[in-house]
């Protein structure tokens, strides 16, 4: 089994300072780290075993993204993870910017914001894991899938990853319940999952965005959430 590698943190944060001088490497077809520290050692391994390999499908269009897919990819592969550890900038730096760069260059082109005034937060949110900003789990390009399927992977349901896809079915669910604070906590996300497929089933709008707003604040049978 493989484990997983993180950058050191050094690397991380020279690679934080020099986005802006840095930005031409975003668009290049090959992870270029090794290069760009010239020999240096850049990158540590880790204690935490992972499959020999994660394979993520990449975007055909725009409408394709196969998030659901990528999350079921990700999470099940590094399910062992900790909360902590899944909030470690140098392990999501290292995968967006070597083991899945192919992913991506594909999901978010940087040519597309090249010229435009958000260029250096958008390699910021999408590339790097921005600990002191509270939608980092959901910006980061390949900690957001993990994210994704730890909020809501029930291993109790015949497709753990039942709740995954509702989360997933609009972006606005995922984005309303995630950066809240109660979407941090598995147990709850999964309670508003569930409260969304049983509306769905009996034929009501799947997501109205008032009514999972009221949910952050209540239980079941009244109950106040301390959030």
């Amino acid at each position: 089994m493989n484990r997983l590698n993180f950058l050191k943190q050094n690397s991380l944060e020279r690679l934080l300072a020099n986005i802006v001088p840095n930005v031409g490497h975003y668009a290049e077809d090959n992870p270029w780290l090794a290069s760009y520290f010239s020999g240096a050692n850049w990158w540590l391994e880790s204690n935490i075993g992972m499959p020999a390999s994660i394979i993520l499908r990449l975007p055909d269009s725009k409408l394709d993204l196969f998030d659901l897919e990528n999350t079921r990819a990700v999470y099940s592969a590094l399910r062992q993870l900790t909360p902590v550890q899944a909030a470690d900038p140098r392990l999501w730096a290292y995968m967006t910017h070597v083991t899945h760069w192919d992913y991506m260059r594909q999901r978010w082109p940087i040519e597309q914001y090249i010229g435009k005034p958000r260029l250096k937060e958008i390699i910021q949110e999408r590339y790097f894991f921005m600990s002191d900003r509270s939608r980092a789990p959901l910006r980061n390009g390949i900690a957001r899938l993990w994210w994704y399927g730890y909020c809501s992977y029930d291993e109790t349901l015949d497709d753990p990853f039942e709740l995954t896809g509702a989360l997933l079915k609009k972006l606005d669910v995922a984005q309303n319940i995630l950066e809240n604070a109660f979407g941090k906590n598995n147990h709850l996300t999964q309670a508003v999952l569930r409260v969304l497929l049983e509306r769905e089933k009996e034929g009501k709008a799947f997501y109205v965005r008032e009514q999972v707003r009221e949910l952050a604040h209540s239980r079941p049978g009244g109950h106040a959430l301390l959030l």
